[in-house]
């Protein structure tokens, strides 16, 4: 469905590079677009002190896809800073489908293991991840920031990174399209170059069914800037296909 597939892209997939100690707070509002029409929306928060951080984001289906797929996912992660990486040490999701809810709760010991609490815990029949699997991996929202400390060292877009929500495992991989400029319109709250990125996001365990496979690696394009004097370079632009046909993710709105 595009709202799961936004939830995916937008929460494992953010910004190319870091804000300064003691950056101003980030408030961002992206609208996600299937045939020019409205189906998701998804509200992103993020703080950055002296080595350490704080990151929330919102996302629920809109207009007419809630209608027939009515979600709402909360997640909230804090963690450390180093130079060119993040180390998450917990993570919170809650999600709350046609009316049933899911959490994952994720603590980080800080010797690569992750510690997860799932309420209802997982189906018997789901594939889930391995011990092995999950080992060194960070949160959705953590690998916002590490994508984007990465890119910054790199001076591009690039690099594989491991992620687990909790229930799945998935890898994003980055690879670098060059620069491009986008224009401001009513649906893009950004004027100037951006860096457009090849996003791959690898299925590895822990999808539903047999169909969430399929394909097992899904492709988008993203273009990322920083979106105010100060902040940390995110999606301006998130473009992918999914069983609606192409969905066109937007920012649409930046605050302090």
């Amino acid at each position: 469905m595009a709202g799961r597939g936004v939830a995916l892209v937008m929460l494992g997939l953010a910004g190319v590079a870091p804000g300064g100690a003691g950056a101003e707070p980030l408030d961002v509002r992206y609208e996600a677009f299937a045939a020019g029409f409205p189906v998701a929306r998804f509200d992103f928060h993020l703080k950055e002190a002296s080595g350490s951080y704080v990151v929330d984001g919102e996302i629920r289906t809109e207009g007419l896809l809630r209608l027939f797929y009515r979600v709402k996912l909360h997640a909230a992660s804090e963690g450390a800073l180093a130079a060119a990486a993040v180390a998450p040490r917990s993570h919170e999701q809650v999600m709350d489908a046609a009316g049933k809810a899911r959490e994952a709760h994720l603590q980080y010991p800080g010797d690569g293991r992750v510690l997860a609490q799932l309420v209802p815990p997982e189906d018997p029949g789901r594939p889930k991840p391995t011990p092995q699997q999950i080992l060194d991996t960070i949160d959705p929202l953590s690998a916002i920031l590490a994508i984007g400390r990465h890119a910054a060292h790199a001076g591009s877009c690039g690099g594989r990174f491991a992620v687990f929500d909790g229930r799945r495992r998935y890898d994003v991989v980055l690879s670098d399209e060059g620069s491009e400029r986008i224009e401001a319109a009513p649906a893009v709250a950004f004027d100037g170059m951006a860096r457009r990125c090849r996003v791959a996001t690898v299925k590895i365990a822990g999808f539903s069914n047999d169909l969430d496979y399929s394909p097992q690696t899904t492709m988008a394009r993203a273009w990322l800037a920083a979106p105010r004097a100060g902040a940390p370079a995110l999606p301006l632009r998130v473009d992918f296909d999914s069983s609606w046909g192409l969905v066109e993710v937007r920012m649409t709105a930046v605050g302090k």
